[in-house]
């Protein structure tokens, strides 16, 4: 897929984002497409470069080389931009863009290095190497984007006055994400929407989904997700709920719209995260959430008034608030209606790429000055 550029602008910042493809499944992809469908962003003339798809390891590894090696080509031919943005997470994805990042600062322009890793310190603290990594690109960063407070507080308290942390909140359209009709026979749906894996807490709403679905008739949960769905299945198979489990895989587009029309709730009790876009979404469309206290979460979700917030791995807590709201179709709606309120006014995303270019046009300020002295 060939990514379109935002609109452009006259005399607009022209801004490098580089990232995963935009077709490729995950939030980083997710953000980028959110960001350059809004109208905010014709402020600026985005250059959206892709780094990777969604393809078998080996395949993967090629089109990573050959994507890296199509960017430097491209800087030697003399592209500058104003200022590059690089989307950067943890693991292989930080190193990826280690090299990125060396290349983008080696063309004098400003670099924003925006930060979506769901386990930051335990990649910063699982190696020296890690650790150096990290200062030596965040020291040089003109701007460190952090998902959350709570990010940008861990990455604050390592790097002191060294780097310049800016927190943006992770973007949701509000226009395409927006509560449907309720259909009266509709059964009490639960939804899980992400990669089916331990980190997410799968495991954990597996095991609690039994006493939630003996304590509400008819109720159901949809796991919408790649990942380990055999698994899943099987464990269903086990606990003798498969009759009321499904999992359709990973959805995108419409059928996406068609899941979240069709819950009544979100659960996610994951184990690490940063700002989960299954959240956002979830709340645009007026549902409550069951959730984890973890990273930017409770920035998110405010105990008893948008959702749920239960200790990892409790699962006994965790079963007890969904069958909570499960069996309260009053307190579901207005936790969601709540949920709708918050979407809109502090995750919309001509709020947040509102802010985005404003911190894109002081970077670049900056970077003018810094090469006028």
């Amino acid at each position: 897929m060939t990514p379109p550029d935002a609109p452009d602008a006259p005399a607009a910042l022209e801004v490098a984002m580089i990232g995963p493809d935009l077709d490729a499944m995950g939030g980083i992809a997710t953000v980028c497409r959110t960001w350059l469908g809004t109208e905010a962003i014709r402020a600026a003339r985005v250059r959206h470069v892709g780094t990777m798809r969604d393809a078998p390891p080996a395949r993967k590894a090629v089109l990573v080389a050959a994507r890296q090696a199509r960017f430097a080509a491209r800087l030697a031919r003399g592209w500058r931009p104003d200022l590059f943005h690089v989307h950067t997470s943890y693991r292989t994805s930080f190193y990826r863009k280690l090299a990125y990042v060396r290349e983008a600062l080696a063309t004098g322009r400003p670099v924003v290095v925006h930060v979506h890793a769901p386990d930051l310190r335990g990649f910063y603290e699982a190696s020296r190497l890690n650790a150096a990594a990290v200062r030596w690109m965040f020291a040089r960063a003109a701007r460190v984007v952090a998902l959350s407070e709570h990010m940008a507080g861990e990455i604050r308290g390592w790097m002191g006055d060294a780097a310049r942390v800016e927190v943006l909140y992770n973007p949701v359209d509000t226009r395409r994400f927006r509560p449907a009709p309720r259909p009266a026979d509709r059964p009490p749906t639960l939804l899980f929407m992400g990669r089916i894996e331990a980190r997410k807490g799968v495991w954990d709403l597996l095991e609690a989904l039994p006493a939630v679905l003996a304590a509400v008739p008819g109720a159901r949960a949809r796991f919408c997700g790649d990942g380990e769905r055999e698994r899943l299945l099987a464990e269903a198979r086990r606990l003798g709920i498969a009759d009321r489990v499904e999992a359709p895989g990973w959805l995108s587009g419409d059928a996406a719209l068609e899941a979240w029309a069709s819950a009544d709730l979100l659960c996610l009790p994951s184990y690490h995260e940063g700002l989960p876009m299954s959240i956002l979404e979830a709340m645009a469309c007026g549902l409550p959430v069951v959730a984890t206290p973890i990273a930017g979460v409770p920035e998110a979700v405010v105990e008893g008034r948008t959702g749920h917030l239960v200790p990892p791995g409790d699962r006994e807590a965790l079963a007890e608030r969904l069958v909570a709201l499960l069996g309260d179709p009053e307190r579901r709606a207005a936790f969601g209606r709540e949920a709708r309120r918050r979407a809109e006014t502090v995750f919309d995303a001509e709020v947040v790429v509102g802010r985005l270019v404003e911190l894109w046009r002081a970077v670049a300020r900056e970077g003018g000055a810094d090469a006028a002295s």
